[in-house]
């Protein structure tokens, strides 16, 4: 019998970070035992209409508000490796009421064991001028991704599928703006759109209500171009993530930082950072990218997540405008003034967190080791008070994350308080990872 849950949540202050969110795609392991309604979602509005809904913009992450059930408005990372809607916890004291079904085991990425969440069926949930209706939610019992403490603001969860399944999607990185679009009223326009000479089509296949993307990968320099099928990950914040594990061309790069990939449904993903030559998606050419690399035993369950080679991540697709049309089984990308930047990274070492959202408190959580931060003695725990001069009070998460990944050659001077004292560290920004010759 149906029961319903009151989950309340409190704030966490707890040091942990994670360089990336990257890999969350994980599959449900249980049965439901409460019949399932279709799920629907309409416009409040004219459906000949465009929805526009704002959304912050996080290293590459995208955060919208959605209410679940007449909650406060709260905050999701929209993630295409999600299949269903997932809160991952209410650290702010917010509350929600679900109709509970049972308990299930969540399996993903990870080097840990599978982990348990409420699944609960027949739910409303808003975004903007769009309600959905019989809307299946997952509310993890343990709070194993603690997104509010290196996203700069409280987050509660994931949304993906519900979305981009039931509307054309368009992200607009620069402008910071989704727009959704009724399939058949806005027919006319993406045909129009397919044929202009600077949108750009490719077909895309949805598996287990995730999309993925056919592209050309070059290792090094003459080394043959091989085709690969990424999924695309608007929940990761890398470039592109490769699993060696699936293709003998695949070879992790012998210049490679040993790091923190990211977290999945099972834990925390290791692994490394390399440069490849190209990655090549039609017409567009992705120079020397950075690229992850987890892992054997942290992709362990890939296998059974979907025929796939790795994921293209928020670092290529803030390139682009991009429409997803999983009805249509396409999209449509458009370049950008950010498409010829350089592929960065972490180049300092230096992870940070903010264990207490909306408020510019910047602690370090680790230290890269041979890094320049650890070269020069930058320790975990010390708490940031300014950059280059600058007081950190006055920076953005997305500011600090600049500093720390500047050009190669860049001279950085950061002051930390540690145990009520104040040191100052001066090191410079030089590149570890060059392409294979």
């Amino acid at each position: 019998m149906a029961k319903k849950i009151i989950y309340r949540g409190f704030i966490t202050c707890s040091f942990i970070f994670i360089m990336a969110l990257g890999l969350f795609s994980g599959r449900v392991m249980g049965q439901v035992d409460v019949a399932q309604n279709e799920t629907t979602f309409r416009i409040d509005g004219r459906s000949d209409k465009r929805v526009t809904i704002p959304f912050e913009l996080v290293n590459n992450l995208i955060i919208i508000e959605a209410s679940v059930n007449g909650s406060v408005p709260l905050k999701f990372i929209l993630d295409t490796g999600v299949a269903k809607t997932l809160i991952t916890s209410l650290s702010n004291g917010e509350e929600i009421y679900l109709r509970g079904t049972r308990t299930v085991t969540l399996s993903g990425l990870g080097e840990g064991e599978p982990v348990e969440a409420f699944y609960a069926v027949n739910n409303s949930l808003k975004v903007g001028n769009i309600e959905g209706s019989n809307v299946d939610v997952l509310f993890l019992k343990e709070d194993i991704f603690r997104l509010s403490l290196f996203m700069g603001t409280y987050v509660h969860g994931l949304i993906g599928y519900d979305l981009f399944s039931n509307f054309a999607v368009e992200i607009n990185y620069l402008s910071k703006e989704i727009h959704l679009y009724d399939f058949e009223e806005f027919e006319e326009k993406f045909k129009k759109l397919a044929d202009h000479r600077k949108w750009h089509k490719f077909p895309i296949i949805i598996e287990d209500e995730k999309p993925y993307i056919d592209l050309q990968f070059q290792h090094k320099p003459e080394a043959p171009h091989v085709p690969l099928r990424l999924l695309i990950d608007t929940g990761s914040s890398n470039a592109f993530s490769l699993y060696e594990l699936t293709h003998e061309e695949v070879i992790v790069p012998e210049r490679r930082i040993n790091t923190l990939i990211g977290v999945g449904l099972s834990g925390n993903v290791n692994g490394y950072l390399g440069r490849i030559e190209e990655m090549e998606l039609g017409d567009f050419d992705f120079d020397k990218p950075v690229v992850a690399y987890p892992d054997s035993l942290a992709i362990r369950r890939a296998f059974s997540l979907g025929d796939r080679n790795g994921s293209l991540g928020g670092e290529t697709l803030r390139r682009f405008k991009v429409i997803f049309h999983y009805k249509g089984g396409y999209i449509l990308v458009r370049a950008n003034r950010d498409l010829g930047d350089e592929f960065h990274y972490n180049i300092s070492g230096i992870e940070i967190n903010t264990p207490i959202p909306n408020i510019p408190l910047y602690v370090v959580s680790d230290v890269r080791k041979g890094s320049p931060a650890e070269t020069q003695g930058i320790q975990r725990g010390d708490v940031i008070r300014f950059i280059n001069g600058e007081p950190t009070w006055e920076l953005s998460l997305n500011e600090m994350l600049n500093y720390l990944q500047k050009d190669q050659g860049s001279r950085v001077l950061v002051g930390v308080e540690r145990d009520t004292l104040y040191k100052k560290f001066r090191f410079k920004l030089d590149n570890e990872l060059v392409v294979d010759n």
